[in-house]
């Protein structure tokens, strides 16, 4: 009996999509931290749109009957982002399915395909995570680039303009130089206030290297939400230092990620376009869609450093 477009959904939902989302999510030290937070969740609507709160309400110290001061403050407003959309195509020949007659066969055709639509989706996702949003006439999805920084490069984000709202600007140093556990320092006191501290600073490969051989025995241990998966890392005061592969090179972020979501629609997790027969080919041809996008909701709780060395 030849093979259906239905024994193929079944076998693709069943078999391999879940462990295919799963790796995906597991790919970067960031998500996984974001999913332990449950900072990666579903959300639909024509935007993004998240409240920020930025100002403090009349108050101070009275004596007797002393008047109140009880004029209106405005203490947030709304960032609003636009969706963004990630697909990975999978196309397989159609007389390789006419030869298929076999659940084991239906599984050999589809194993390959699901791997590469896995890898590509990793490698999408994770990039553009450290992207700045630009990307393919700014399709990609808002990254860290444009979410952690002071108005220099990017003076709106999330509608929100910087240079006015400087409230909205995160803190940032592109002075480089060579890497050094002060510059580690400075960057996580900047973004510290009391109790709320960095949970999280990402670096490249030859960034941690340096720092590795800098810690002390006691700093060797990690989370275990990123030990888990097999991160290696350390701690830096409360914070994990993990490599990154896709942190640009010569960066430091230095990040809380109470403050970071991944926003996913819930008409676009991980979907599947209808089965489709092009017209002068004969092929099975299939989109897995992801409508999301990062977004920072503090960018003053978050660090960069540029061009350290």
């Amino acid at each position: 009996m030849a093979v259906t477009y239905a024994d193929i959904d079944v076998a693709v939902r069943k078999k391999y999509l879940p462990n295919t989302i799963n790796q995906i999510f597991k790919a970067t030290p960031l998500v996984v931290r974001l999913l332990n937070r449950h900072n990666v969740m579903c959300k639909g609507g024509t935007k993004i749109s998240q409240p920020v709160s930025y100002g403090s309400l009349p108050s101070g110290s009275y004596s007797g009957l002393d008047p109140f001061n009880t004029s209106y403050a405005q203490t947030h407003t709304y960032a609003a982002w636009d969706w963004k959309n990630l697909y990975a195509n999978i196309t397989i020949p159609g007389d390789d399915l006419a030869k298929a007659d076999s659940d084991e066969a239906i599984i050999g055709l589809l194993e390959p395909k699901m791997d590469s639509a896995k890898d590509t989706m990793i490698d999408m996702i994770a990039t553009q995570i450290y992207g700045d949003g630009t990307g393919n006439g700014s399709k990609d999805l808002d990254g860290l680039q444009n979410g952690v920084d002071d108005g220099t490069n990017f003076a709106t984000y999330g509608g929100i303009t910087r240079t006015t709202e400087t409230w909205w600007k995160a803190s940032m140093d592109s002075t480089g130089g060579a890497f050094t556990l002060d510059m580690l320092g400075t960057a996580y006191g900047s973004v510290t206030s009391g109790g709320v501290q960095p949970d999280l600073i990402l670096m490249d490969q030859t960034l941690w290297d340096k720092m590795e051989s800098r810690v002390q025995p006691q700093q060797r241990f990690i989370s275990d939400d990123l030990a888990e998966v097999g991160f290696q890392g350390f701690k830096f005061r409360k914070a994990d230092v993990v490599a990154d592969q896709f942190v640009p090179s010569g960066h430091i972020y230095t990040l809380n990620t109470e403050y970071i979501k991944l926003i996913i629609h819930p008409n676009r997790n991980f979907s599947w376009t209808p089965a489709k027969q092009p017209v002068d080919q004969d092929a099975y041809v299939r989109q897995l869609l992801l409508m999301c996008n990062l977004i920072v909701t503090a960018p003053w709780r978050c660090r960069k450093n540029l061009s350290v060395t």
